[in-house]
């Protein structure tokens, strides 16, 4: 029997990616006509919600997912008249199985679907429903039958859950375990018991939090055992960045690792924190210099320690001068000089000047090493100006003295 292709999925492989696509799929509505154009998502008579592709080019397509938080997958609804959360079979490397309609059918450019586009077999009726719910009952109890064998087999597994296809002839059993184990054996006696064709997958930890499911810190089910498709790429500078506390323990889940909702406000942290004030830096306040100690982000608040006050005062970053992109440039600069930006055309203007003045004479000049370099220009270029000021010094009866 010939192998059964691979299920095409049409998904973004990260966030990054999935911004970029948004907007390029802006752009492309704009030029077509402006901002809504080509959008008939509130008619009810549209063409793409029935079926029959208009042009070949541009297949109709319908997005389903088999699990509530798993990633969405894109079909062939050409033949098919969808509405969203309806019930479909489709064909994939599992065999036969379930999905629910999370996208409605839309036309959709071939170059934007990599391989192979199979079609949805055809949409589920009530008897269908409830061959499905009959066969998740069956699951829990091939969840305990697991267990039972994993008992006997005296494996270090932890069965997580059971999962059965549309119609019982595969059943995938996913498990934990501290290191990997050898559980060929066990796959044998399942199948011979289970009467059908068995898969065991090794999970993580994360994933096994998804499919158990759960409460989290903020009171909420678990946001990848509900609609998190993937799961973000994680790390304690998030934390940090968020002015959260760096111990792991209180920054992890369920699941023992970081919080995935780390990730939901770090873009925006990150662009309110560039026009912020820094800790410890001085700032000019309407009540005199102080010190920055503290700053409330979302508030948009600034804790100022002022030197003749007892107590720390708290201003609006727009009152200091801060808070957004043009009241930062407007703010008086606190830089050196051979720190601003220069142009092109004033630096040989400037360097000619330094030439041209000779140093003072009741003032040493800087050695080499302590000598700042212009933005632009070799250090060798100083050190022949200097030896002017200096041969300048000797014949005018005045000589500076270099300082060792």
């Amino acid at each position: 029997m010939a192998e059964t292709p691979t299920l095409d999925q049409w998904t973004p492989a990260s966030v990054d990616e999935m911004r970029v696509a948004a907007r390029e799929r802006f752009k492309e509505r704009v030029l077509a006509g402006g901002l809504g154009a080509g959008c008939e998502c509130h008619d009810e008579s549209s063409p793409q919600a029935v079926a029959g592709p208009v042009d070949s080019d541009y297949p109709c397509v319908a997005g389903v997912r088999f699990i509530d938080s798993g990633q969405v997958y894109y079909f062939d609804a050409a033949d098919h008249a969808l509405q969203l959360n309806d019930w479909v079979l489709v064909e994939t490397q599992r065999g036969r199985e379930a999905a629910k309609v999370v996208i409605a059918p839309s036309q959709v450019a071939k170059s934007q679907i990599s391989g192979e586009l199979r079609p949805i077999t055809r949409i589920l009726g009530t008897d269908d429903v409830q061959q499905m719910n009959r066969m998740r009952k069956e699951s829990a109890n091939a969840v305990r039958t697991f267990s039972a064998m994993i008992r006997e087999h005296r494996l270090r597994m932890k069965p997580i859950s059971a999962e059965y296809n549309f119609d019982g002839t595969e059943l995938s059993l996913s498990f934990s375990a501290p290191e990997r184990v050898d559980f060929r054996e066990l796959a044998r006696d399942l199948a011979a018991r289970m009467k059908c064709r068995v898969e065991l997958r090794q999970v993580g930890q994360r994933d096994e939090a998804r499919l158990l499911g759960g409460v989290g810190k903020c009171g909420r089910t678990l946001c990848c055992a509900t609609w998190l498709p993937m799961f973000p790429e994680i790390n304690m500078g998030l934390a940090k960045t968020q002015d959260l506390s760096l111990n792991p323990g209180k920054v992890s889940g369920v699941c023992g690792r970081l919080l995935c909702c780390l990730s939901y406000e770090n873009e925006q942290y990150k662009q309110m924190k560039a026009v912020m004030p820094k800790l410890g830096q001085v700032v000019q306040t309407p009540r005199g210099d102080g010190m920055v100690v503290a700053m409330q982000i979302l508030k948009d608040l600034v804790t100022v320690r002022l030197p003749d006050e007892a107590a720390d005062a708290v201003f609006p970053a727009g009152e200091l001068g801060f808070g957004s992109d043009q009241s930062r440039q407007s703010k008086p600069a606190e830089r050196r000089l051979d720190d601003a930006p220069q142009s092109e055309a004033s630096r040989p203007q400037q360097e000619a000047r330094a030439i041209k003045e000779p140093a003072p004479a009741d003032v040493p000049s800087r050695s080499d090493a302590d000598q700042p370099a212009v933005e632009g220009q070799p250090r060798t270029s100083q050190s022949k100006r200097r030896r002017r000021r200096r041969s300048r010094g000797s014949g005018g009866g005045n000589p500076t003295t270099q300082a060792s």
